[in-house]
């Protein structure tokens, strides 16, 4: 006949496609939020009295990032742009950790002296 459907298959159709488009959706999720879009990278810094000339390190965007900051006297680090303070204890290796969200040049900087330790590079 014509025209004429059968429920059951249209049921059938509707629920594949219903399970596709699922299906679909759960695997942009899953990508979305699986690993990170690069390693982690250390990068330890020692600062010298007076500190040596600013060096320049580059990080994979989407990186997370641990800078291991050791200082002669006690200090404050500034990760300009990521905005992270933390103070350092004089000699003792302080951990600054966080995600390389955002490509650019970064400075890495003493806010005791203004000293700029590191450029950091998000590339």
């Amino acid at each position: 006949m014509r025209g004429a459907h059968n429920p059951g298959r249209f049921c059938l159709d509707m629920v594949r496609s219903l399970f596709s488009l699922l299906a679909a959706g759960l695997t942009v999720a899953l990508v979305a939020c699986g690993a990170p879009s690069a390693p982690p990278q250390t990068v330890e810094l020692i600062v010298t009295d007076p500190p040596a000339a600013t060096r320049q390190v580059e990080v994979r965007l989407g990186a997370e990032v641990t800078l291991v900051i050791t200082t002669p006297v006690d200090d404050r680090v500034h990760v300009h742009g990521y905005e992270i303070e933390k103070d350092i204890v004089a000699g003792e290796p302080t951990e600054v950790v966080f995600d390389a969200t955002m490509a650019g040049t970064y400075e890495v900087e003493s806010h005791v002296t203004d000293a700029v330790w590191l450029d950091l590079v998000v590339r």
